[in-house]
C-alpha cells in the first residue's frame, strides 16, 4: 500500500469520513500519514458544505501510535515536522472534529483524541501513553489537557507510569462521551456529526471557539514546551538503541 493511500477521505452528507489505513503497521502514523490527515482538515475547512470531520481507523485498531521506524528516520526537530502541523492545526481547527475508536489508541493515538470535541469507543477499546518507557516525553499538550480534565492524579498514571487504560476507565476520566458495543463506534459518531450537519453552521463553529477559546493560548504553550524536551531527549546517547529494540517487540 502506497503511503499516501493510507489516509483515506469519504464525504457522507454533511460529514468528511477521514480513516487511517495502514493495517500491516496497525495503523501506526508516519509522516506522509500525518501529511494526509492534514490534507483532510484543509479539504473540509475550506469547503463549507462539511460541517464536522470524523477521524477513525479500523475495527482491530484505531491507531498503534508513532512508526517507530519511521520516527527514528524523521525525528521531530522543529515545527515544521509534519506531526507537529497536523496536531497544531487539529487543536485549532474551527469546525467540531469526532472520532470513532475501536480496538486501541496508543501514543500518539490516544494523545489525538485530546483534542477533538467528541470521541466514542467500542467497549473493548483500550488508550494507552508508553511515552516513559521509551524514554521519550507526552506530547502535544497532554501534559496540559490531561490534568485539566481528569486531576494530576490521573494524568501521573497515564503519563509516567503509562498504564493502559480501559474504555470505561477512559471514560470516567472525562476523554469518551459514550461506548458502544464494540464494530458500532463509527455509527454513532456518523449519528452526531450528522446531528451537527443539521444545525446551524456559524452557531456551531461560534460555539466551539467559545469552548475552546480560554485553552488555546496554553494548549499551544504546552505544545511548543513539550516539543522543546521531546526534542532533547531524542537528542541523548541511547535513545535510537531503545526505539529500535521496540521495534523488535
Amino acid at each position: 500500500m502506497r503511503p499516501e493511500s493510507c489516509v483515506k477521505r469519504e464525504v457522507v452528507g454533511s460529514v468528511l469520513v477521514v480513516r487511517i489505513v495502514n493495517p500491516q503497521r496497525k495503523n501506526a502514523l508516519n509522516v506522509d500519514l500525518y501529511r494526509g490527515l492534514s490534507a483532510g482538515l484543509d479539504f473540509a475547512d475550506k469547503d463549507e458544505s462539511i460541517r464536522s470531520v470524523i477521524i477513525t481507523g479500523g475495527n482491530q485498531f484505531f491507531c498503534s501510535g508513532h512508526d517507530i521506524d519511521d520516527f527514528s528516520n524523521n525525528p521531530i526537530e522543529d515545527e515544521s515536522h509534519p506531526v507537529f502541523e497536523f496536531m497544531l492545526g487539529l487543536s485549532q481547527f474551527r469546525k467540531p472534529v469526532v472520532a470513532a475508536v475501536e480496538g486501541f489508541a496508543v501514543g500518539i493515538g490516544a494523545t489525538l483524541l485530546l483534542h477533538c470535541d467528541l470521541v466514542y469507543a467500542g467497549k473493548n477499546s483500550f488508550f494507552q501513553m508508553p511515552f516513559t518507557s521509551l524514554g521519550l516525553c507526552p506530547e502535544f499538550a497532554a501534559t496540559f489537557v490531561i490534568p485539566q480534565t481528569a486531576g494530576h492524579k490521573i494524568a501521573s498514571e497515564l503519563l509516567i507510569l503509562g498504564r493502559r487504560f480501559s474504555a470505561e476507565r477512559f471514560k470516567k476520566a472525562g476523554f469518551i462521551n459514550e461506548i458502544t458495543e464494540d464494530g458500532h463506534a463509527f455509527k454513532l459518531a456518523l449519528a452526531s456529526a450528522m446531528e451537527i450537519g443539521d444545525m446551524v453552521s456559524a452557531s456551531v463553529i461560534s460555539t466551539k471557539s467559545l469552548i475552546k477559546s480560554r485553552f488555546h493560548a496554553d494548549t499551544q504553550g504546552s505544545m511548543r514546551e513539550e516539543l522543546g524536551c521531546l526534542i532533547e531527549l531524542l537528542s541523548t546517547e541511547n535513545l535510537k538503541g531503545r526505539l529500535n529494540n521496540k521495534n523488535k517487540d
